[in-house]
């Protein structure tokens, strides 16, 4: 049977009926970019997934792939590749006993979380709940409670993969080592299609606490400082972020910085302590409004970070990582803090440092702090301004960056190449592979400069 008969009503080619919609449907950001797949592929099943990459093959196209299209750059649409939309692998298959699950690429954290609730099990997904684990896990996976664990790809223990030869393989670490090695971080620059990650999972804590204080903006150089002063000394179990908007406390004096803390801890003791270093801050006093460490029932009550991200809004994101000093970091972020363009336009300060040792694998680069900058709009007569606003105060921020985390917009607009994202090293390794593995170039690479955006 013909490649394209076996995808009958799964295979849209432009100007079919349903391509124009699909192709939309593929960016949940708002703002969608002209880029036009050559076709659209709503893989089932990883048999759907291999014919469309055989079928890709004997076309002459390049490969893409989508699984919850939350890249703000939109890295899975690409002009005239054959688009994979892998949102429908969405099965779970959980071993309580084993503590390991097999997913597919297309599950969302929130469904993840349903899932494991019950039996007492946690799985780092994303802080955004309706992101998948597809594009998370292959890009690394700074999720919930990451600075204790690890980034969720160290809990990646095999994936399956669709080649570019269209063969379907398993790789772990006693076979196939060299591309699980790759899957652990290469994100939109990985030769082949996940079609089910294999995770180990942890226990799920039996106790969430979570704390947060609200200060004016004119604090921002002491309270930077001062988190920048304990990063290193800050509990594992603590998953903070400081995030500069008017809109998360509703401020009608403009934005305010709220400092957002939950510990994942085995015991309230364990809680408490890990937060008393914030319930003491010496700042604590200067606060707008505090709200004492309380308990959170559950994983699916961590839904404030969703209320930042709504869908159907526009989105423009970039981010740095940095390892210099408070002194240098805080005046180069100032113009930033200033000049948020609307209400729900924000900036989000993370504390990378003491995670734990990276093992070998693909993803090998972090620095101390992390700085998100994001604008939110919804008139895309604004597209432009929104955009370059991001992009000119990530420019700014250059100086002090020592690399960044994959995402947004950095390399298809600030002309940023592979090296910002992985050490040396790995960058190095992961070409050699992508020569072994998909010598043709059969599957697209990450999103540069030269692409549209």
């Amino acid at each position: 049977m013909p490649l394209e008969r076996k995808l009958e009503r799964k295979l849209l080619w432009s100007g079919d009926e349903g391509y124009e919609q699909a192709r939309r449907h593929a960016v949940w950001n708002g703002r969608k970019p002209a880029r036009r797949p050559a076709g659209i592929v709503l893989a089932e099943d990883a048999d759907d997934v291999a014919v469309a990459v055989r079928l890709a093959k004997e076309r002459g196209l390049q490969v893409s792939v989508r699984a919850g299209g939350h890249s703000t750059s939109a890295a899975g649409l690409r002009e005239g590749a054959l688009l994979i939309d892998v949102s429908r692998l969405a099965s779970m298959d959980i071993d309580p006993l084993a503590r390991t699950a097999v997913v597919g690429p297309g599950v969302l954290g929130q469904d993840l979380d349903m899932a494991l609730d019950p039996l007492e099990l946690f799985f780092p997904h994303g802080h955004c709940s309706t992101v998948a684990v597809g594009g998370f896990l292959l890009g690394g996976g700074l999720g919930w409670n990451w600075r204790a664990y690890g980034p969720g790809c160290v809990l990646v223990r095999a994936v399956d993969v669709v080649t570019a030869d269209g063969e379907a393989v398993r790789a772990d670490e006693s076979q196939n080592s060299d591309l699980y090695w790759a899957a652990r971080g290469a994100g939109p620059g990985f030769f082949g299609v996940v079609t089910a990650f294999h995770l180990e999972l942890r226990p799920r804590p039996a106790v969430i606490k979570a704390t947060a204080h609200n200060y004016p903006l004119a604090m921002r150089g002491e309270l930077l400082g001062w988190l920048h002063g304990i990063r290193h000394e800050m509990s594992p179990i603590v998953d903070p972020s400081l995030c500069v908007t008017q809109h998360v406390a509703r401020s009608p004096d403009g934005p305010t910085m709220l400092l957002g803390l939950f510990a994942f801890a085995d015991s309230e003791r364990e809680a408490e302590e890990a937060l008393a270093p914030f319930t003491n801050a010496p700042l604590r006093e200067k606060a707008l409004w505090r709200i004492d460490p309380a308990a959170v029932g559950g994983m699916q009550d961590l839904t404030g970070v969703d209320d930042l991200y709504p869908a159907g809004l526009r989105y423009s994101h970039d981010n740095i990582m940095s390892n210099a000093s408070a002194s240098a970091l805080v005046p180069a972020l100032d113009a930033a803090l200033t000049s948020l363009p609307t209400p729900r336009s924000h900036v989000n300060w993370l504390n990378l440092a003491g995670s734990p040792e990276l093992p070998d694998m693909a993803f090998s680069l972090l620095g101390d702090t992390m700085v998100e900058l994001v604008t939110v709009w919804d008139d895309p007569s604004r597209d432009a301004d929104m955009h370059a606003w991001v992009i000119d105060h990530a420019r700014r921020l250059e100086p002090v960056t020592m690399g960044n985390q994959m995402s947004a917009d950095s390399m298809a607009s600030r002309g940023l190449g592979p090296d910002a994202y992985f050490a040396a090293d790995a960058l190095s390794r992961l070409e050699a592979l992508r020569d072994r593995w998909d010598p043709d170039r059969r599957f697209v690479s990450f999103l540069l400069g030269r692409d549209t955006v």
